[in-house]
């Protein structure tokens, strides 16, 4: 008898010290509850238990890794995401409920098993393990960010700038000082929370870099084959371009004569050199308290530049997890007369069949015809390939090659493929 309350109150301190580990859990990192099921040959249900529910950790922490970091960099650096992720699931997969073992006729085990998994911690640990910072990761970030003075009516391009301090006049650069010290302000603390991520923002000093910026790449916003250039020449996948703009504040109604504060106007993008799409944009307005003007702007944008940039690496961080970052965005034409319901079924059967498929959206509705936007993780090359072996439940499907114009390339001719629906 004592025996059995000794066991009674340890069960329920272990059952009161997990809820509390999980409300504690939960209220810093958003957990996501996966339900999986699994078989053991082992005789005893116990044992079989076991097996199935390592089993069924292990996989599903597998299937995780595999979505973040892609099929390629995981087979590159199997070894070291199976020992630093999937053998260590209890850090990211901090609960698991097992259901009752179930005899199957043949004799074998069946059972599911219900776990909550935390995006954020297993995010954290492929940084901590290098499994982002790979020679296939776009890991590294060019700023082309304008700062701009409409009260001084100057402004401030370091890379246009390159080389050219030493002649300029002693006039224009003290113009140009608070500017400066606004850049590096920002700057520093985008790069402080890219590091954070995993990410690197080159840190341009006294308008200079190294290699130095050459001249045939000058503009005040790279777009297409610029920026594919630049990533060439400075080893870089994405550029930060944008505007930063201060002026005098506008006048409150009802008030008059100057008043003696100042705005501050931040716009941002993140741009990868390969695809040319934004991935993380920023917009913010800010006024500053009332004071001298150059002192005003500094406190200003110390106080915001932090947020700002959290902002902007979360979202980079979010885009590399979905696999945009390093995907290039073709079009897809689909024939054939499909139910809107049929058309969602068909976008939700291509990204499972097609894991480089990062994400598709409808861009122009013809008769028997609809054009789609993809973000594809590979070459054209290899989408082409794809599509050309596809099989999808419910469909049937052909790849059609255009022989009017040429081979499709997805880009100035769309892919195409011929759909339809299986009948019972």
């Amino acid at each position: 008898m004592k025996h059995n309350c000794f066991e009674t109150i340890k069960c329920i301190l272990l059952i009161s010290s997990l809820v509390f580990q999980n409300q504690a859990f939960s209220q810093t990192e958003e957990l996501i509850s996966i339900t999986a099921e699994a078989t053991s040959q082992l005789a005893s249900a116990a044992d079989a238990a076991r097996e199935i529910q390592q089993k069924t950790v292990a996989a599903t922490a597998r299937d995780q890794v595999l979505e973040l970091i892609g099929e390629k960099r995981y087979q590159k650096s199997r070894a070291l995401a199976e020992g630093r992720l999937v053998r260590e699931a209890n850090k990211f997969i901090p609960f698991v409920q097992p259901g009752e073992p179930r005899k199957q006729p043949d004799g074998t085990w069946k059972m599911k098993v219900e776990m909550r998994l935390s995006l954020a911690s297993l995010k954290k640990m492929i940084i901590d393990a290098g499994l982002l910072s790979d020679s296939d990761t776009p890991v590294a970030m060019l700023p082309m960010i304008v700062y701009t003075d409409r009260i001084r009516s100057t402004s401030l391009r370091w890379w246009l700038e390159s080389g050219a301090t030493s002649t300029s006049s002693d006039t224009a650069q003290e113009q140009k000082k608070t500017l400066t010290e606004l850049k590096l302000i920002l700057e520093s603390a985008i790069h402080k929370e890219l590091m954070k991520q995993g990410f690197h923002l080159i840190l341009p000093i006294d308008g200079l870099v190294s290699p130095p910026f050459p001249t045939v790449l000058r503009t005040d916003r790279p777009v297409g084959s610029d920026l594919k250039a630049l990533g060439e020449y400075f080893s870089v996948s994405m550029v930060l371009r944008g505007d930063v703009r201060v002026r005098q504040a506008e006048i409150p109604a009802g008030r008059d004569g100057p008043i003696n504060q100042w705005g501050i106007q931040v716009k941002l993008e993140v741009v990868p050199v390969s695809g040319g799409r934004t991935v993380a944009e920023i917009v913010r307005t800010y006024t500053t308290d009332s004071g001298p003007m150059d002192l005003a702007l500094k406190r200003k944008l110390e106080k915001e530049s932090t947020e700002i940039s959290k902002d902007l690496a979360n979202q980079v961080f979010d885009a590399w997890t979905k696999g945009t970052l390093a995907a290039t965005t073709y079009r897809l034409a689909v024939r054939g007369a499909l139910s809107p319901r049929q058309m969602t079924e068909f976008k939700s059967q291509l990204m499972k069949a097609v894991r480089e498929v990062k994400s598709i959206r409808e861009r122009l509705f013809e008769p028997g015809r609809t054009i789609f936007e993809i973000d594809f993780a590979a070459t054209s090359e290899q989408f082409r390939d794809q599509l050309k072996s596809l099989e999808l439940p419910g469909f049937l499907d052909r790849y059609v090659a255009d022989t009017t114009n040429g081979e499709a390339d997805g880009l100035t001719i769309p892919f195409t493929i011929e759909l339809k629906a299986k009948t019972l």
